[in-house]
């Protein structure tokens, strides 16, 4: 079951269903305006924005996106661990590889599903393909028909699954988190926009967007981590501390590994590898740089 997708602003009442858990997007209000692309080659600019990282299994199964740059060019980096995602999605990435797409957005489940969108070398056409299986495939189909519209799919576990399209617009499982369908409906409704969600292991999430950020579900040293204010991280060796600024993303396996990003820095649990730990904290280190 899903909380329905609606088509317009005004969507009908689905009485078997009750209040529809989808809607397409609203206009943003005019005092809310998503946040600014990061500076790219700028001294010091946030790194945190340029990086997408999931995580599965566990802390040495994940998916690594990174935006570079060395302050003339741009390009994106790709690595994921051998087996660590769905079969199909990683012969999808390589496939993107060898043709010069870029990659905008990119998931996975526990259960092998899998979702990337993407646009070509030129900027011009947009791509999209998921596991065949998926449970919102319909609704996907008619929202990749919209090649303007932003697209970000979100798995978790026993079947939780969520669509965000464009700024606000959204569709989701009937059994996503209650508080997470609360704070989705109060965004729509304000015109506001939602930046990044993530279904997390056990039913917990996390959601970051332009109120802030929200997560539930969470308990131990990432809960702890999350509600960290005021952090000082070292920059380069010789440099000052700088602040790390506020939580962007966290991504969580099944087995409790974790890594929080943040605007200037990141943190991890011990049981996330230490290849990925090393190559995230160099990317950091080489964006202040920059």
């Amino acid at each position: 079951m899903v909380f329905d997708l609606w088509t317009d602003d005004k969507a009908p009442n689905n009485g078997a269903h009750g209040d529809p858990f989808l809607a397409s997007p609203k206009p943003r209000a005019q005092q809310d305006r998503p946040p600014a692309p990061p500076s790219l080659g700028r001294q010091g600019s946030s790194a945190g924005p340029m990086v997408k990282l999931l995580l599965g299994r566990t802390g040495a199964d994940f998916l690594l996106l990174l935006e570079e740059t060395d302050g003339a060019a741009h390009w994106q980096t790709r690595s994921w661990s051998e087996g660590g995602v769905p079969a199909a999605l990683a012969a999808k990435l390589e496939k993107m590889r060898t043709k010069n797409h870029h990659v905008n957005e990119v998931s996975f489940g526990a259960a092998g599903e899998w979702f990337v969108h993407g646009v070509d070398a030129g900027g011009t056409s947009t791509f999209s393909w998921w596991d065949s299986a998926f449970a919102a495939s319909r609704q996907l189909r008619k929202w990749t028909a919209l090649p303007e519209s932003r697209l970000h799919v979100a798995f978790g576990d026993e079947g939780r699954w969520l669509i965000l399209q464009g700024h606000n617009g959204f569709c989701g499982a009937e059994h996503v988190a209650a508080g997470l369908q609360k704070r989705i409906r109060k965004l729509h409704d304000a015109k506001g926009t939602i930046g990044v969600v993530r279904l997390l292991p056990g039913g917990a999430y996390f959601i970051a967007d332009s109120q802030g950020s929200q997560w539930a579900g969470l308990g131990g040293e990432v809960a702890a981590e999350l509600a960290r204010r005021g952090d000082k991280v070292c920059s380069a060796p010789g440099e000052p501390s700088i602040a790390a600024g506020e939580v962007l993303d966290v991504a969580v396996g099944a087995d409790g590994s974790w890594v929080v990003l943040r605007e200037h820095w990141f943190r991890a649990s011990a049981s996330v590898a230490a290849p990925l730990r090393e190559r995230l904290g160099r990317f950091y280190l080489e964006q202040r740089a920059r």
